[in-house]
């Protein structure tokens, strides 16, 4: 693990992820708010089905590291569909907004962890692949409207 001058990849006593309660709240609230859809807190999970849809996105400051936002194809759907309409559905547009939807979240999350620094995101890119796991990954995990589960990993570079 990382050490250095924020607290963004920081393990709390007896906590197996860095800030869960911030990271679930945030997650929460950004479903209700931008695709009208709860999200319900499960047992990290890191085995995904193959059909998934990832989008990356770099912390540069101030600690690097990578969020990454893993759902299942379908899932990603039916979000886009509660966030745009059945009628206005592209691949383009149900990946964006994948992007979007990570760039939300880790932005809530910094500000969150971190409300006394400034930090640097990348702009949001599709994942060529999903990531293999590894040792040094935190899964936050969390069932949307029991229609599937999205990932959320954070990852210290």
């Amino acid at each position: 693990m990382m050490s250095g001058k924020s607290e963004i990849f920081q393990i709390k006593a007896g906590g197996s992820r860095p800030h869960e309660e911030s990271m679930d709240l945030v997650v929460s609230e950004t479903f209700e708010k931008m695709g009208f859809m709860e999200a319900f807190v499960v047992e990290a999970r890191t085995d995904l089905p193959a059909d998934i849809l990832c989008a990356s996105l770099h912390i540069e400051v101030p600690e690097k590291g990578i969020m990454y936002f893993l759902a299942p194809r379908e899932l990603a759907w039916s979000i886009a569909e509660n966030l745009y309409g059945a009628d206005e559905l592209s691949s383009e547009l149900v990946t964006d907004m994948i992007g979007e939807l990570l760039n939300t979240i880790c932005g809530k999350f910094l500000s969150e962890v971190i409300s006394d620094q400034e930090f640097t995101l990348s702009i949001p890119q599709v994942c060529p692949e999903t990531p293999a796991w590894q040792e040094d990954m935190y899964a936050y995990s969390y069932n949307i409207e029991n229609k599937g589960v999205t990932i959320i990993v954070l990852q210290p570079e």
